[in-house]
């Protein structure tokens, strides 16, 4: 099967762990004997270079994602430029974030079977025809609905957002049209679907599925050091507000302070796209007096995870946004830590508290520092999480598995 896969990034010019996944996907299916070729954008990292001829990079890339770039017949043409060259069975649209709404109607205008991997809620934004939208007043979505905030707020500030709400109210002007309507979608949690359904996005219900992101265990082998007492928190991932960073360092302030957990350390890896909040969260360790228990390793390249992972005992994910459903902490589990984190969005999926993981309220320094505290100080509830989180990972959750489901429903669709 020929699959051109459309994407925003693609490593190794990437941020965060959709690229990554996507690239994953991508490699196992051509070892399985698939054509895969990927349409992505010009994006750059400085002094990372890339090899792989069967990547075209080429799109337009609005690093804001707020709005979708100019040009749209431009990007049209480069997407019917590569359908014509390439000649694919599916065009397979992963993270559309920053890239023009209107490629996969071009896709449709072409004659092209679609199918779309939704991994995160951005999708909901995904819409063509809303040129009201940003007049308009805030719609009742689920999440965010793409529109530029500033626009947003400017807008309501005048009579425009009355004059749209009482001329056009809900219609296609200021809604617009979801771009996987009625089209098979892969979601990377049942929360995902369930936000789709919840925001009136219709799908192909028969020719959709649930693929849950997977790892390869023997990339993450779990070390046979031992990890008892618990000893080095880890926090890994992108450096963002919504990854509620700053609410598990306040926590580690608070159990450092404590008696017991003097020997307790906090390493945090990764980078991101936001310098400020990466400078406060820098700042925080200073202003609690708790400088010589945090260390911030920066951007890691992956190949670096397995030692990091091998190097710590608890992987601490304190999401306080719907977290679709998150690939670090499969790793973790898979490597031997135990997770402490949130159920945000589809975590619940993968975190049972005091069976899987340690959960906490989302953006509750207490409670987290409460739930680290209870896994440090029982070893049998240490041990138990551990095991009973790395069976279910390395039965339900491994790369082999979720692209099984996929190549299965794309067989189907191509």
């Amino acid at each position: 099967m020929k699959i051109l896969v459309v994407t925003n990034l693609y490593p190794p010019h990437h941020i965060g762990g959709y690229e990554l996944g996507c690239r994953d996907v991508v490699e196992k299916l051509r070892v399985r004997g698939h054509i895969v070729r990927v349409l992505t954008s010009t994006f750059r990292l400085g002094g990372v270079s890339d090899t792989d001829t069967d990547v075209e990079r080429s799109l337009h890339f609005a690093p804001d994602g707020a709005s979708p770039p100019p040009g749209k017949r431009d990007e049209c043409r480069k997407l019917r430029r590569a359908v014509k060259y390439f000649l694919p069975n599916i065009v397979y649209f992963w993270n559309q974030s920053g890239l023009c709404r209107w490629l996969p109607v071009a896709a449709r205008w072409q004659g092209c079977r679609l199918a779309f991997f939704l991994s995160d809620t951005n999708f909901v934004s995904w819409r063509t025809g809303a040129w009201l939208a940003r007049f308009a007043p805030a719609k009742p979505l689920t999440h965010s609905d793409g529109v530029n905030e500033s626009d947003r707020k400017s807008a309501e500030r005048g009579v425009m957002p009355k004059l749209v709400q009482f001329s056009f109210g809900n219609t296609f002007l200021v809604r617009g049209r979801p771009v996987m309507q009625n089209q098979p979608c892969h979601f990377a949690s049942k929360f995902l679907w369930k936000v789709a359904e919840n925001n009136g996005i219709r799908i192909a219900k028969q020719k959709s599925i649930v693929a849950h992101w997977g790892i390869d265990p023997a990339q993450f082998p779990a070390t046979p050091r031992k990890r008892w007492p618990v000893q080095r928190l880890l926090y890994t991932g992108q450096m963002i507000p919504q990854k509620g960073i700053h609410t598990a360092i306040a926590a580690f302030a608070l159990l450092a302070k404590e008696p017991g957990f003097k020997a307790l350390s906090f390493t945090l890896a990764g980078g991101g796209m936001h310098p400020d909040y990466e400078k406060q969260l820098h700042r925080l360790p200073a202003q609690f007096g708790i400088e010589g228990g945090v260390n911030f390793l920066g951007k890691v390249p992956r190949a670096e995870l397995p030692r990091i992972y091998a190097e710590h005992d608890v992987l601490v994910f304190p999401s306080e946004w719907d977290e679709p459903f998150a690939i670090t902490p499969l790793e973790a589990i898979a490597s031997g830590l135990a997770v402490v984190g949130t159920t945000t969005g589809g975590s619940g999926e993968l975190f049972r508290n005091r069976e899987t993981a340690m959960t906490f309220r989302a953006g509750d320094a207490l409670d987290c520092a409460r739930a680290v505290r209870e896994l440090c100080v029982d070893p049998n509830l240490f041990q138990t999480i551990c095991r009973n989180a790395q069976s279910e990972v390395r039965n339900k959750h491994t790369l082999e598995a979720m692209v099984d489901a996929i190549e299965k429903s794309l067989l189907k669709l191509g």
